[in-house]
This record gives structure tokens, sequence and C-alpha cells, in this order.
């Protein structure tokens, strides 16, 4: 069975503290800080925290195999005052409990403001069908044509099942995971208490494509964050002051993007 088990992994998120005011908040988009080269640092970006006195941000990177399983993993801390980007051993502790109310189900500021997690299937049957021969221009079968019968029957038929699992807010849907596991956390970032909103990069099922950054309130009032494209890992600071993410530069670099948090 496909691991819908996995979409529990959405971490769960500590005891909300008591609700304030939403309260609308903007965010100032800044200059890249600096480009990272995944052929150096190796794989993917597949996870960004902060440290408690946001001087530091930790950079988890993996490799896949040929399954999409991840075949190796690696740790960095990126400290924002040098620009550098230091490789270290293992995830600091700092970085593990950040990421665990960032990437959780539920929002650190309020307990209705949560994730659910759909799953459907759905049948995806091939449209192309082969070409060449007198077949494929309206006449009789040529087997010398390279193009029978049933070459056009078989490519009719190929069919493909998709299991597709959805990360939504009420209505506003997130990001989808098409035949792979749910990965908290790699789109979508929560603010911490007591701001109520998330900042999301919508995902369609390519793993290795998302879309612009938004803001999600409480409400459901959500507006795009300028200049943010192909938006990976949104990462609010510990005090809500800061947001950053990976912004996709082409197959092998991302720039690192900080923007101040204020209010509206």
């Amino acid at each position: 069975m496909f691991a819908i088990a996995l979409t529990l992994a959405l971490a769960a998120a500590p005891p909300p503290p008591a609700q304030t005011e939403a309260g609308r908040i903007a965010i100032t988009t800044g200059a890249p800080l600096l480009t990272l080269d995944m052929e150096k640092l190796k794989g993917e970006p597949s996870r960004l925290a902060w440290s408690a006195d946001a001087k530091e941000l930790y950079l988890q990177t993996v490799e896949h195999d040929g399954h999409g399983a991840v075949k190796s993993t690696k740790h960095y801390v990126i400290t924002l005052a040098s620009k550098t980007v230091k490789s270290v051993d293992q995830e600091p502790a700092w970085a593990s409990e950040y990421w665990a109310w960032k990437s959780a189900q539920t929002s650190p500021a309020a307990a209705g403001f949560r994730i659910s997690v759909d799953q459907r299937t759905e049948t995806k049957r091939a449209t192309a069908t082969p070409t060449g021969g007198d077949l494929a221009k309206g006449g009789n079968p040529d087997p010398t044509a390279g193009t029978s019968l049933s070459d056009v029957a078989s490519a009719a038929n190929q069919t493909q099942t998709l299991n597709i699992f959805a990360l939504k807010i009420r209505s506003e849907v997130l990001g989808e995971w098409i035949n792979e596991a749910v990965a908290p956390g790699l789109n979508f970032g929560w603010a911490p208490a007591p701001l109520h909103a998330i900042a999301f990069a919508r995902r369609d099922g390519d793993r290795r494509e998302t879309g612009s950054l938004v803001l999600l309130d409480e409400s459901g009032r959500k507006e795009d964050v300028a200049n943010a494209k192909a938006a990976w890992l949104p990462a609010f600071s510990d005090d809500g002051k800061a947001l950053a993410w990976l912004g996709r530069k082409d197959k092998k670099h991302f720039e690192l993007m900080v923007g101040s948090v204020g209010s509206r």
C-alpha cells in the first residue's frame, strides 16, 4: 500500500498558546544573500531552519536514487553576517526543534488553523500513438513500415495509476504529491505565535518545481510575496520578524532570500 501513513509524519505541533488577533502581515523582499551551488552542496534542499538568535540558518540537502528514495543526506550551517556556508556532521539540535513546529500540521498560534491531507487516485491514459506507416496516414497497415494494429491498440490502452496526496487548508490547496511520500515543510512554513499565518509555494506534483510564494492568514486572506518565484522551504524566524526561502535560479542553483516581516 502506498505510504498513506507518511501523511502522519506532519509533526504534531506543541500545545498552542492563547489565541490572539491574527492581524495582517507583509513581507519586504530584499536582495539575495547568497547563491547556493547544488553541485558543490550535493543534492536538493530538503530543510531550512533558523537558529533562535536569527544569526544562522541550517540547510539540509538530500540526494535521490533512480527510484526517488533518499540515498544520502548532507548538513550545512549558513552564517548570515558573513554569508558563509559550513559543512557540519549532523543536524543541530536547534534546527530539529525549529523544524518540529515549522513543518507541523497545526499552526503554533491557533489549534483550528491546520492542514488537512486528502488522498485520491486517478488513472492517466496515454495520449500518444505510434506514427509512421500507411495506418498513420489513414490507409491500410503495412507490416514493413514499423506500425501495426497491435502497436496502435497497445499505445491507446496504456494507462498509469496516480496516487495523489494534497495538502489543504480549507479550500486552499498548498500542494500535491504524485506517487511519492508527502514532504512536510518542503513548500510551507508556519509563522510563530502570535502570528496566525502560513507561507507556502504551491506545488503541482513535480518534485523539482514549486510556484510563487503566498502568504495566507487564518481568515483566508492571501497575497503573493513580490519577486518570490519558484520558492522552496519558506521559513519564518522564531521571533516572526523575518522570512527566509530559497528561490530556484536554474537546475543547479538556488538563491537564499530573506525578507522582513511587518504589519499591514
